[in-house]
């Protein structure tokens, strides 16, 4: 076997999104399964819709205000 074909044994990088707090302005990258768990929970309380991006827990103020950010076009 190819040390080329290692490169990456676990596949590629998780994706992290852009998520900004509501109440004291701290930015955070979330980490992408972070926000499948958000999802989830959403679909499994009849919350979810299409395009649905999770708030998370703000390390900064110990709020659930973190939204996601979306990036400029």
């Amino acid at each position: 076997m190819s040390r080329e074909s290692l490169d990456e044994p676990f596949g590629p990088s998780p994706i992290e999104y852009p998520y900004r707090c509501a109440g004291c302005g701290t930015e955070l990258l979330v980490n992408e399964a972070i926000i499948d768990a958000g999802i989830g929970m959403a679909k499994f309380q009849n919350e979810y819709y299409p395009g649905f991006m999770p708030k998370v827990g703000c390390p900064g103020c110990n709020g659930y205000t973190m939204e996601y950010v979306k990036p400029d076009e």
